[in-house]
């Protein structure tokens, strides 16, 4: 198969690009920025003429794109796209709909809302883990350097924290409860029940969330995804590795971050996704997870890449893992802030367990979970 595959700066692209090419499939980089992704005429044209002089099979891209999917549209040629971020706000706009699309993601929740919207080709397929790279990247001759990790953003710099001071005492209360309740759940989303009609209306006159016309996407989904969701995710990582580090554990941040609000936690610059990370997830006696509430019931990536290292997980509790790992066998999961300090305090106790349950885990990678079997069942699915 002769693919077309958009180019931009997604963690995984390079083992997606990898992984087509060693399974036989031609792949030609679309290296042209997209500049307006939602709508945009100018490159909608080109790349529409483009497909319809070439002779390519597909069009693939991580996340899905507008301006691709209408030129796929418009030439006639499949499109493909993997989403590794959810909800994704480019899904709700109209190009979604077009019978030319076959949209994967890998959160279930997702899926199930696309499809009581009328939009047909979605699929669900979870993330995945690079099992060759790691197992020849990685130096498994060397010890732990750091009992407690966490890589990742602190999402400090978020769109409540810019609005809070326009919001009425009333308001700005409820919406504090409404992030405290979500930090008390460990599965699921609340927000869409939180954010009534009523408080939607207010938030719709005090704030100036607007998306393009060809959007669908309503003011509940703007605020609890780009706003709420990444603020409570700061709340949550900030208060759990204080908390680690006040309880005497030695925790270790890898970050492009501020980060002032933490305490007695050790602080190492932003790591390279592939030729870093792997190794300092081999090198952590236990790896924190903290899926940000957005994703309502999927795996993010981070949790592939810990698991394909053959390093020990300790995260939030998310539906869908219970349904390919096992908690206590593949790897561990916390709760609640005083249930990550006890995991965390039990498992840096106990080396053989955690060793054990890691190569379970990575174990179940091997079999079930590579990059090789997703992008065969993509094109299953493409070809049946």
């Amino acid at each position: 198969m002769r693919i077309l595959f958009y180019q931009w700066n997604a963690y995984n692209l390079y083992d997606i690009k990898e992984t087509l090419s060693a399974l036989g499939h031609e792949v030609v980089m679309l290296d042209k920025p997209i500049p307006h992704i939602e709508k945009d005429d100018t490159y909608t044209d080109w790349l529409a003429d483009s497909l319809k002089k070439a002779s390519f099979d597909i069009v693939f891209s991580i996340n899905f794109f507008p301006v691709l999917a209408t030129a796929c549209h418009e030439s006639a040629t499949p499109y493909v796209c993997w989403n590794c971020d959810s909800p994704l706000l480019a899904m709700y706009h109209q190009a979604v709909f077009y019978p030319t699309n076959f949209i994967f993601t890998f959160d279930r929740t997702n899926v199930e809302e696309m499809h009581a919207l009328g939009v047909k080709n979605v699929f669900h397929l979870p993330l995945a883990a690079a099992a060759k790279r790691l197992n020849t990247q990685i130096d498994k001759t060397k010890e732990v350097l750091y009992p407690v990790s966490f890589i990742g953003r602190l999402y400090e710099k978020n769109s409540y924290d810019r609005i809070a001071a326009k919001l009425p005492d009333y308001l700005a209360g409820y919406l504090e409860c409404a992030m405290n309740a979500q930090l008390a759940v460990s599965d699921g989303n609340l927000f869409d029940l939180l954010l009534t009609d009523e408080i939607c209306d207010r938030l719709e006159e005090i704030t100036d969330y607007r998306q393009s016309d060809d959007s669908f996407a309503d003011i509940r989904m703007l605020f609890a995804t780009t706003v709420l969701g990444f603020k409570t995710a700061s709340m949550e990582r900030i208060r759990n590795l204080n908390a680690l580090s006040l309880s005497g554990s030695k925790v270790h941040l890898f970050t492009d971050s501020t980060t002032n609000p933490l305490v007695g936690v050790t602080i190492h610059p932003s790591v390279d996704y592939l030729s870093q990370m792997p190794q300092i997830f081999y090198q952590s006696g236990i790896n924190l997870n903290m899926t940000i509430p957005n994703i309502k019931s999927g795996i993010p990536l981070r949790v592939w890449d810990i698991l394909g290292s053959q390093s020990f997980l300790l995260t939030n509790y998310q539906s869908e893992l219970c349904e390919h790992f096992t908690p206590g066998k593949h790897f561990a999961i916390f709760e609640s802030k005083e249930d990550l300090t006890a995991k965390v305090d039990f498992y840096l106790r106990h080396d053989t367990l955690r060793q054990k349950i890691a190569l379970t885990g990575w174990e179940a990678i091997q079999k079930d979970h590579t990059y090789e079997q997703r992008i065969r069942q993509i094109m299953q699915i493409i070809q049946q």
